[in-house]
């Protein structure tokens, strides 16, 4: 099971200098788990790279529609936004971000996760990508 940070889902779906990893990691262990509201970071993710001119508006619309489809409903939690909110104070990250270490917290697992600044707020509660892959060597 994995906890997986959205850097590793835009991998998955787009070209992107993670992907061959992010994709070694799927086939190791396709039971990857996120937080509710996952898929709005996402989308937001995807706006962006509308907005810069990297992709048309119908591809990243195309794109929403295959990210529906990777991971089951079964695989996105709630997340008590309480704890959410002390995990955001304690470590000084934004509220997105604590939901994924509090989900990671509720499994008793580490978020997976190229984001450096949570890593260094949270090295307790996070690896990187290599290190996820390492734990497959």
């Amino acid at each position: 099971m994995i906890i997986a940070d959205t850097n590793l889902i835009i991998p998955l779906l787009v070209e992107h200098e993670g992907r061959e990893k992010a994709l070694k990691l799927l086939q190791h262990d396709p039971d990857w788990h996120l937080p509710d509201w996952w898929q709005i970071e996402v989308a937001n993710t995807l706006r962006n790279y509308e907005r810069a001119g990297l992709f048309s508006r119908s591809t990243i619309l195309e794109i929403q529609l295959h990210t529906n489809s990777i991971f089951p409903p079964s695989n996105t939690h709630p997340v008590d936004l309480t704890e959410t909110l002390k995990i955001a104070c304690d470590h000084n990250l934004s509220a997105y971000d604590a939901r994924f270490i509090a989900l990671a917290r509720m499994f008793g697992l580490k978020l997976v996760t190229e984001d450096q600044r949570l890593r260094k707020a949270c090295p307790n509660d996070t690896l990187s990508l290599d290190e996820a892959l390492g734990l497959y060597s």
